[in-house]
């Protein structure tokens, strides 16, 4: 790639970045997905066709807090769904393609599985780590409430995953009500979920913000 075409891709991703920030999102990322070849999906299919079709995602979020401190899950990501479709509408005015994950789609609603993981994706973008509750860790803003993510084939300037900060804390894990949590030691992501997390006592699809609120990287508004 030479000089004209990196300052283009550079220029792009600044002004794509600039324009959701105007929308009012404080959080926001680019992802490459040449990496993530072996992503988890939803489906029990090989995926790298789409992934070289949208080799990039643009990853947004809301902190706690955002719309409200009594917003729910729901409410957030009605948010951002509507964030999306402004997105959608800038890459279709310059003839990009993009393939919205929402964070409601659940193609294994048992094992409250999507088609792809948007904390890899968002862990990918930079927006934070993988924390103890599996939840995505801003170090600004802390534990991400809601991510939506818009696969795209435009260029853009990925950034970089950031290191792990939960160190020895485990106040999410003390916390939680049902005891759904359990420690486990890594420094970028567990193995599997359910090293961690107990899906079917989890209570945050119905309003549980425990791990949330209790995380000292919490920024409360």
């Amino acid at each position: 790639m030479n000089s004209t075409a990196d300052t283009n891709i550079i220029d792009s991703t600044r002004n794509i970045k600039s324009f959701i920030c105007s929308l009012g999102i404080d959080i926001v990322g680019i992802a490459g997905l040449s990496a993530l070849g072996n992503i988890p999906v939803g489906l029990n299919i090989n995926f790298s066709d789409l992934l070289k079709k949208y080799p990039f995602a643009i990853v947004i979020g809301a902190q706690y807090g955002k719309i409200s401190k009594r917003a729910s899950g729901d409410e957030t990501a009605i948010y951002l769904e509507k964030i999306a479709y402004d997105i959608m509408g800038y890459l279709e005015k310059k003839h990009y393609q993009y393939l919205v994950i929402h964070p409601e789609d659940e193609y294994d609603p048992d094992n409250r599985m999507g088609l792809l993981s948007l904390k890899i994706l968002a862990k990918q973008a930079s927006i934070g780590w993988q924390g103890r509750s599996l939840l995505i860790v801003s170090p600004v803003y802390g534990p991400i409430h809601r991510l939506i993510a818009i696969l795209t084939n435009m260029s853009l300037n990925p950034d970089e995953p950031i290191q792990n900060k939960c160190g020895d804390c485990v106040a999410c894990i003390d916390k939680c009500p049902k005891k759904s949590l359990t420690f486990c030691q890594f420094d970028d992501h567990p193995n599997s979920r359910e090293e961690i997390l107990d899906v079917q006592t989890c209570l945050g699809d119905n309003g549980c913000m425990v791990c949330i609120l209790k995380c000292p990287y919490l920024k409360k508004p």
